[in-house]
């Protein structure tokens, strides 16, 4: 007998549809506004610059890893271990490393600030009840 995998529930990042997915996908179109999504989880472990950063999964910066974007993205929440610089919107929880360094606002449902970690700026909204999270 086949093992049949659990679906898992995701929310588009661009139009902000809730939908299922297989737990083994890596990548799926939104089945409303038809755009690829990034479904698995992101490890930075050096530094990594880009414009958006979008995922459906979670998002881990190890300590010598540090991201610059626009616009980070992680609905399944975000491990901040290194330097983060950049725009956080509707992430699941986050959570920012006895180590870590943070630059730039943030909007989420959950935060954890560890002992001995940096907040050099940013402008924070915790909870963010904002619709689509």
């Amino acid at each position: 007998m086949a093992k049949t995998s659990t679906p898992r529930p995701v929310r588009c990042y661009h139009c902000r549809h809730p939908f299922e997915i297989s737990a083994k996908a890596m990548t799926v179109s939104c089945p409303k506004c038809s755009k690829k999504l990034l479904v698995e989880d992101v490890t930075i472990s050096n530094t990594h610059s880009v414009t958006r950063l979008q995922t459906c999964g979670r998002i881990v910066v190890k300590p010598k890893g540090r991201i610059i974007a626009d616009l980070i993205e992680a609905h399944q929440g975000i491990e901040a271990l290194g330097i983060v610089e950049a725009k956080v919107v509707r992430g699941g929880t986050i959570v920012i490393g006895p180590k870590a360094k943070w630059q730039g606002d943030c909007h989420t449902p959950s935060l954890t600030v560890k002992l001995g970690a940096v907040i050099n700026s940013g402008h924070f909204v915790v909870p963010d009840e904002s619709p689509g999270n």
